[in-house]
């Protein structure tokens, strides 16, 4: 009976893995798709065909707790809007590179000016991730920088999961850099 269950989830993760690669291959067809797969369900995004931001945006109006977001870059008009709504009622954070965070068209400093608590990613190199966590419980992870210029022009991808051991290493990862970063004060 146990050699069945395992044959059976074994089965199962191949046929996620197969599905996902006919999407990633398929290029007839629209990308923005949901796959029913343990624990939960998964979406992609791949811009700039499918409307990335909007999906994000909506990942972040979902939002009932908490949004801890780790970035490199944002300048998402319309996201730093919806982040500054919900930072009146649910606990919100952002980490962000230090450099990039200074840039021309960043908008941390709205971000700060309206009251979030932004840190930087403090290390060697450049705070280049680029995740959201919501709830605890559900993250969105790729390629893709919160800038109209992934959204409107480059190649990103996006992928939204609730598996919550995945979601559990991000949220360590989260907190470790939160907890070695600097707060960011706008100048």
């Amino acid at each position: 009976m146990q050699n069945l269950q395992m044959h059976i989830l074994k089965m199962s993760r191949f046929r996620t893995l197969l599905a996902l690669a006919l999407i990633v291959c398929s290029s007839n067809t629209s990308f923005s798709t949901t796959l029913e797969a343990s624990p939960g369900k998964i979406e992609v995004c791949f811009s700039p065909d499918d409307p990335c931001d909007d999906k994000l945006i909506d990942f972040v109006k979902s939002a009932q707790k908490s949004i801890d977001i780790a970035i490199y870059d944002i300048n998402l008009d319309q996201l730093v809007h919806q982040l500054l709504i919900k930072s009146k009622s649910i606990a919100v954070r952002v980490l962000v590179d230090n450099r990039q965070s200074k840039g021309n068209h960043s908008l941390v400093s709205t971000l700060i000016k309206g009251g979030i608590q932004v840190r930087f990613g403090h290390q060697k190199g450049i705070m280049h991730n680029k995740f959201t966590i919501i709830d605890n419980a559900r993250l969105e992870t790729g390629s893709f920088n919160y800038t109209n210029h992934a959204s409107r022009a480059n190649n990103e991808n996006q992928i939204y999961l609730s598996d919550l051991e995945v979601v559990g290493k991000y949220r360590e990862r989260f907190e470790k850099i939160w907890g070695k970063g600097k707060v960011l004060k706008v100048e």
